[in-house]
């Protein structure tokens, strides 16, 4: 539990919305953030999380 408290929920927020059409720019549009701040959100939860949650293929 004290690891999910340091989570932010936008990272979340960010994490489910790309899961679910599998694109950044998708994403984006939908959360009406640039892909660039879409990309910063997962990478920081991943950080705090300590694991990789996408496999990047590009």
């Amino acid at each position: 539990m004290a690891m999910l408290n340091r989570v932010h929920l936008n990272g979340l927020r960010a994490v489910e919305t790309v899961a679910r059409p599998g694109s950044l720019a998708t994403a984006a549009s939908e959360l009406n953030v640039s892909v660039s701040a879409v990309s910063q959100q997962i990478s920081r939860t991943e950080k705090q999380l300590g694991q990789a949650l996408f496999e990047r293929t590009t």
